[in-house]
């Protein structure tokens, strides 16, 4: 491939507009929790060696996406939209969200735990910004995102109620553990009364967090012994109840055998998603990603505040204010059929939304149009022709395709599975 130049004059052929369509290049991210198989197979290659945990697609300046042009040129996408901004990302987009995509289109491939974590809400990230290494953020945005199993995922997100997370570290019989279970006990005069439970249930939660995250340095390894012993003795008398739970327990002590923080299966939900199942984030939640394959989609930022599971920093008085500790129903993001072929989920964020469309038996579909601004198409399955605007890309499985604001409508052309991720609908 020959590497693009901003200067026209050093172009055999100067670059007048973005093609309606075209081939991307993406990065891998090779963080340690990821798969060394699952991103090759999905790509039909052989695998690098090493772990590959992202597949990333956008324009963020960790791993921004190259255009890949007909004549064999490598245009960087942020180049792109620097110098046909109007044509790549639409008036409409440049209106909402400046010269930026708004979003970021990845593929994870998760073999063992990330940390737990939670991202702030667009007014805190932009109030705690500023420019330069001493940032509480790195940019001055929120980073809601939203994950489709493409194979099973297991998952942490949302705190369990409180009494039930009590119950559960009442079965470990670890004595370091009473004063948090007596945190979380709900106080007999607020059993029965209706509406101040959920602020009374989130306050004993966000009580036992900030314990657990505060817990002496000194201590920790001999907190996560006891618990350790009483996980063990749960498994020797063969406990039948929360078999997942405690074994992920133990694996993450095997992982971190001095963070308080493993404890999270306990604190928080354990959600097992089936192929095709989603779940939303938004700003505030704990989460953390167990395993599995997926697609994920997010705003275009990387602020995160973690709160445990990692040798990284922990901002505690920041994690503090910004976690949501209210126990979570679901965190299902629901969708909308648009057509018999083509399925979409909206979440309640203007930066991005999802969409689904099988092709089948070599057939030519349009897409909906309801969806429209600069799209990424990704292919998961099976090969696939993206068309538009008198362009067209073959994509096979783990390939995905930049389709511009002004290409006008997408068809698709073959037999798989394909992603559109494109800019929310305003709000």
């Amino acid at each position: 491939m020959t590497a693009w130049t901003a200067d026209p004059s050093a172009n055999e052929h100067a670059l007048t507009a973005v093609p309606a369509v075209t081939a991307m290049r993406n990065s891998i991210r090779d963080y340690d929790w990821g798969s060394t198989s699952a991103l090759a197979l999905l790509q039909s290659r052989t695998p690098s060696g090493g772990p590959e945990a992202e597949l990333w697609m956008g324009t963020h300046p960790s791993a921004p996406s190259v255009l890949v042009l007909p004549d064999g040129r490598e245009l960087p996408l942020p180049e792109a939209i620097d110098r046909f901004g109007e044509q790549v990302l639409g008036r409409d987009v440049l209106a909402r969200f400046g010269p930026r995509l708004p979003y970021l289109f990845k593929i994870l491939a998760i073999a063992r735990p990330l940390s737990v974590q939670v991202h702030p809400t667009m007014q805190r990230a932009r109030e705690k910004y500023t420019p330069g290494p001493d940032s509480t953020y790195v940019d001055p945005f929120h980073k809601p995102e939203m994950l489709y199993a493409l194979e099973p995922i297991e998952a942490l997100f949302g705190f369990r109620p409180p009494a039930q997370v009590a119950m559960l570290l009442s079965r470990l019989r670890a004595p370091r553990l009473e004063r948090l279970i007596d945190v979380l006990k709900t106080p007999a005069e607020e059993a029965n009364v209706t509406g101040a439970t959920a602020g009374a249930e989130a306050a004993r939660l966000h009580a036992g967090l900030e314990l657990l995250v505060t817990w002496p340095v000194e201590d920790r390894a001999a907190l996560v012994a006891e618990i350790a012993a009483g996980s063990s003795r749960l498994t020797a008398e063969g406990s039948p109840d929360y078999p997942e739970v405690f074994g992920w327990l133990d694996r993450l002590i095997g992982l971190h055998p001095a963070d308080p923080m493993v404890l999270a299966p306990l604190l928080l939900d354990l959600v097992r998603m089936a192929p095709g199942q989603t779940v939303f984030v938004d700003a505030g939640v704990p989460h953390a990603y167990l395993s599995g394959l997926g697609v994920e989609i997010m705003a275009g930022s990387d602020n995160v505040l973690r709160c445990g599971l990692t040798s990284k920093e922990i901002n505690v008085p920041e994690l503090l204010d910004v976690i949501d500790s209210h126990p979570l129903a679901s965190g299902d993001a629901g969708f909308a059929q648009l057509t018999d072929t083509e399925v979409a989920w909206r979440p309640p964020v203007q930066d991005f939304q999802l969409s689904r469309v099988e092709v089948a038996s070599s057939s030519t579909l349009p897409t909906d149009g309801t969806i429209s601004g600069p799209q990424i198409v990704l292919c998961t399955r099976g090969a696939v022709t993206v068309s538009a605007g008198g362009a067209s890309v073959a994509l096979e499985s783990g390939q995905s395709a930049f389709v511009t604001a002004t290409a006008g409508p997408i068809t698709l052309t073959g037999d798989g599975e394909v992603f559109r991720a494109a800019p929310g609908l305003p709000r």
